[in-house]
Parts: C-alpha cells; structure tokens; sequence
C-alpha cells in the first residue's frame, strides 16, 4: 500500500509541476478537452461539458500508435478497465472489467451494434476477435448505461466505430513480425506476425463507398499450462462493408465479417499441458440506417452473429449459437437545450443444447437530455423490460450535471449519476449439463457515482467515486452437491457492495509530450474481486521524438490480487514502448514495439505462463 501511494504521488507530483511550467500558448492544438465531442452517454453529439458521465474517448491517431501492441494493451491503459487474458498466450480469450465488475457487466457496441455470444459462459464477447487496424474509434462510457443500451451495461459501455470509407479508393497492406515467449525464454526466433489488406474508398460522386479487409494473425506460441511444448494460434478475418449516403436525408452501412480460428489449448481440469485443439467460427451481419428528417433522425441497428465452436480433447465438445439484435429508435431535438431518444429493442439467444434452449426480450425505452445555459445539465432515461422467462423489470438512470468556468482557462463539471441496471442469466449459466442451473434469478445491480473534472485546452484531471449493489449476485459456487460434484452457477445470499475511486490526470510533460496518468482502487463486502486488484495504476506518454517519428512509453502497476483458486498472487509491474517512424514520400509507417522490457516474471492464473519481453516489428504502406 505505501509503494503504491509513494508511486502514485511522485508521478502526479511531476507531473502536475511540469505541466505547470508549460505554457498553455505553446501547447499543441490537435486535441482540445473543453471542445471534445462524445456521443455514447447519450447517442447525440453532445461536448464532453455537456456530458454527466465519465466518457473515454480513443481517437484513430492514438489507434495507430498501438497497433503493433493490439487493442486489449490500449483498452487496459485506460483509466478503470482491465482486459483480464492480454498478457497470456494468443489464443486466450480476452474480456473486459470496468470498475470491478465482471465480463456480463460490460456492453461492448461496434457501430452501436450489441455483439455478444451465448455459447460463451457471460454472454459476452472476446475482443481478441477483432482487428485494430479495422478500428476508427472508441468511446468508453463508465458507470451504468442500462436505461440506454438495455441489459449488461450494468458497469460500462464500450462502443468501437470501425472505418468508413471518406475517400477515393485507396489499398492499404500491412505485414509484422515478433515473439512470443514466456519469461525468461530466450528471443531466438521470429514466432508470430500477422498481415493485413484492406481496400477502401469511395464508389461514386453519390457517395457510395466500399471497405474490405483480409487479415491472418499467427503464433508458434506459448504453453498455456507451465510446460515446454507450444500451443499454436491461427486467426484469419474477412471483413466486406457497403456504406454511404443513398440520398441527403438517407444513410446505410451493411457489412459482413467473418473469423476463423484454430488454437491449442492445456487442460486445466486436471491442469495438465496436454495437446487439445479449440476452433472457432463466427459470421457477423450488421446493418445500420439512418434517415434524417427537419429535427431529428430515425436510426435501425440491427445485427446477427452467428458462433460455432468445438473442442478437441480427451472429453470433445461442440456447440453452436446465435444471437440476434434489432434496436430501432428515433432521435429528436425540440430545441438546443431538449433532446429526446426513444426506441424500442429485441434480442433473441439461442444455443444449441439437449432442450435446444433460447430466450428473448423486447425492451421499450425514452431518454432525454436537458442542457440549461447557466451549465446544469440533465440525463434521465427509463427502459421496460420484457423478458419470456422473467417478466417486466423497470430500469431507470438520473444522471444530473454542473459545469462552470474557474478562469479563462479552466473548467470545471460536477457529476453524479443514480442507476439501475438488469442482467439475465446466460444460456450457458442456465442450462449447461455439468453447471447450469435453471432456477437462477437475474442480477440487479444499484450504482451511484459522483466526482468532478477540471479541464482547459491541453489538461484534465478528474476523481470519481463509484457504489454498486447488487442483490442478487450470478456466482459460482464451489460447493459440491449430488447434482453438482464440481459445483456450479447460483445467486448470492445478499447483497454484495463494490466501490472505489478513480483518479486520472491528462497533461503535457513537455511540450507536445501528451501524458496520461491513472490510479483506481477497488474494494467489495462480501464479493468476488478474483482477478482484479485493490489497487492499479497506469501511465502513457507519447513523445514526439522527431517531425516524423513518435514513441510511446507505457508503464503498468498491478497490486496484489486473489486468484480464481483463491491464493494470493503478488504485485507486479510492466513497462512496454513502442516507435513508429512515417515515411510520407512513400506513404510508409514503420514501427518497432518491446513489451515487458525488463522481462518480468509475474502470474495471472496459477500453473499458467505468462508473456514476457516480446518484440514486434512491422510497416503499412498505403496506395492511393
């Protein structure tokens, strides 16, 4: 606890007095805090002032700069979220936590799409599946965002806005080679790369445009299970996407991706570094359309994504799984100071079993938002909803907001929010042979949130408290019974609390050296924090070292923790840079990436290998 403290304080503290000798008038313009558009918390394009949530906002130049260190090290670099499988081997699943809570809590959106995968034991998503290059830009809403999006928005919403085609027609290839080794393995041979074409651009004068990647991703690997021999990984991507505008009032996107994926995987009951193979296929159709009328738009997102997966072991299993979505809902702005979103959503899962289960829902919901001049802003939301085994269920959001000038440079917004949020159980929790179980309740959960930001041109800092109850709780319980001799999914017997604090600060090192510091604690009566630490702290810094040529410095603390099996596992940090060099005479980009630098030998799970320093290296050249 008190090198944490000594840590986080010697950074801010530096920090907070070079930014100080900065003068604003020097700084670089290319991001602007008070100015900053976000649209997740509220689905209008609204100012980050204007917003009462805490709203992370990841834009293509920062993509970039972490493609050859992939999207879960860019996702855990920001402030509260952790990618629980980053740091294993390439064909380890990879979810998200937000503040504490656990994969089913977060809502991962791409291009307002809900994508999940009921075959999986959350219903969520694997964010190893997608390709960062793909990727135009993210925003991350932290905090309960249900009343919005519906169910499993309970801590946070990711929501990821692939490339659209804004240009004549222009070819894009891409081609990298690394490592990938365990700690203190020896770096003696170029194991792993991927390479990627994409073709983008416009069709017509009438803006038609056309967007179509194939990308592989391979890996000798590591032994998933402490071993000597490796577990190979192979991903190979197809993405084709239509989008522009049929008309000046009609816009349309549909687009078709599919993934397939073979990896090795150990066995881990019991934990043995046996030979298995995992494959995995999944097709994802979107279709997204917009007609805009006088005051206000008409939106359909809709989406199937369709999941087999098979795995070959002593004890071979195979499934298969749909899952369809269709929000349909109609913004409308009454005035500069009202808006108003109303829709209605349906969802429909369906994993094939002995009983073939599915389940559906329909979800009716209106939010509106309400920006007075004088800075008080407000975001209410309320959603019904319908779901075929466990009834209606209301769910409500107040999310209030005050932003006010300090001085000509700064400001200053306080925020609050009061939110409840609904969880089903998965398929997989319900009706799986060895530990479903079909008398499980849904989960509710109770947040509550408040903090401030103070923000000018180039700087930002900002503290929020969180609360979340929930009550009852989705566990697995490890008691055996006669039914269950290795035990199985269950509802809490009370409430469970987790709160904590986050701490972010955004200022510029030295002139047009952007850095990013955070520090979150996490704590829970009574609940699972398996995985997640008391106390994590995180810091970016991106330095220009010539016109053309950028490095980026990533440094990761991870405090002491409570493994899935219940041991403690010790603190640990990594550091990992990255330089990208841009050739604009031959429309080239090289880059040069070192993770773990010092090699440092850390744990995740117990009995499973971890990575250590890794290389990677690469170019892009784009045709035009």
């Amino acid at each position: 606890m008190k090198l944490v403290k000594t840590t986080f304080l010697a950074l801010v503290s530096c920090g907070m007095t070079l930014a100080q000798n900065t003068s604003l008038d020097s700084l670089a313009v290319s991001t602007n805090y008070l100015d900053e558009v976000v649209v997740t918390d509220s689905r209008f394009a609204l100012k980050r002032s204007q917003s009462g949530k805490t709203v992370v906002k990841i834009n293509s130049e920062e993509i970039q700069q972490f493609s050859g260190l992939g999207l879960g090290v860019l996702l855990s670099t920001q402030l509260g979220i952790d990618v629980i499988g980053k740091n294993t081997h390439s064909g380890q699943n990879q979810t998200l936590s937000i503040r504490g809570g656990r994969n089913r809590q977060v809502l991962i959106l791409i291009d307002g799409i809900r994508v999940s995968d009921p075959s999986r034991i959350d219903n969520d998503f694997d964010i190893n599946l997608l390709n960062i290059e793909m990727i135009e830009s993210i925003e991350i809403v932290k905090g309960a965002a249900s009343s919005l999006y519906g169910s499993s928005a309970a801590t946070g919403v990711v929501n990821i806005t692939t490339k659209k085609s804004k240009k004549p027609l222009t070819l894009i290839a891409k081609r990298t080679w690394g490592t990938e080794q365990a700690a203190n393995q020896a770096l003696n041979k170029f194991n792993a790369g991927n390479q990627f074409v994409n073709l983008t651009g416009k069709l017509s004068k009438s803006g038609i445009g056309v967007n179509v990647t194939y990308a592989e991703r391979f890996s000798d690997g590591i032994s998933a299970v402490v071993g000597d021999e490796v577990d190979q990984f192979k991903k190979v991507n197809f993405n084709a996407a239509l989008n522009g505008e049929i008309s000046s009032q009609f816009n349309l996107q549909l687009s078709f991706n599919k993934d397939d994926i073979t990896s090795d995987y150990d066995n881990s009951f019991p934990l043995e570094d046996a030979d298995f193979e995992f494959t995995t296929k999944l097709n994802r159709y979107a279709l997204n359309a917009q007609y805009k009328y006088a005051k206000g738009s008409l939106n359909l997102n809709a989406g199937l994504q369709k999941n087999e997966r098979e795995f070959k072991s002593s004890f071979p299993t195979m499934s298969e799984s749909d899952n369809l979505n269709i929000d349909l809902f109609n913004k409308y702005i009454f005035n500069n100071k009202f808006y108003s979103i109303a829709g209605i959503q349906y969802q429909k899962s369906t994993m094939e079993a002995a009983e073939n289960p599915e389940n559906y829902q329909t979800d009716i919901y209106l939010n509106s938002v309400y920006l007075d001049p004088s800075g008080l802003n407000l975001n209410v939301g309320l959603r019904y909803n319908i779901h075929e085994a466990y009834g209606g269920h209301l769910i409500y959001s107040l999310n209030p907001s005050y932003a006010f000038d300090l001085n000509d440079n700064y400001q200053m917004k306080l925020l609050s929010s009061y939110s409840k949020a609904f969880i089903a159980p998965s398929l997989y929790q319900l009706y799986n042979p060895n530990y479903g179980n079909s008398a499980l309740e849904p989960e509710n959960n109770l947040s509550f949130e408040f903090g401030f930001e103070i923000r000018s041109a180039k700087n930002a800092f900002n503290v929020v408290y969180f609360d979340r109850k929930q009550n009852p709780t989705l566990i697995f319980n490890t008691t055996p019974t006669d039914s269950k001799p290795f035990g199985g999914y269950d509802n809490s017997d009370g409430e469970i609390v987790y709160r904590g604090f986050e701490l972010a600060y955004d200022f510029e090192l030295f002139e047009k050296a952007k850095t990013r510091l955070n520090y979150v604690f996490t704590e829970s009566t009574d609940g699972d924090l398996r995985s997640i630490p008391k106390h994590a702290i995180s810091g970016v810094m991106d330095i220009p070292i010539f016109t053309q040529t950028n490095l980026n410095l990533i440094g990761q603390f991870t405090g002491d923790r409570i493994a899935n099996d219940f041991s403690e596992l010790d603190a640990y940090s990594l550091f990992t840079f990255q330089v990208n060099h841009t050739l604009e005479k031959y429309n080239t980009n090289l880059f040069l990436s070192v993770f773990n630098v010092f090699d440092t030998e850390y744990v995740i799970i117990p009995g499973y290998q971890t990575r250590g320093r890794n290389i990677l290296m690469g170019l892009t050249v784009q045709f035009d």
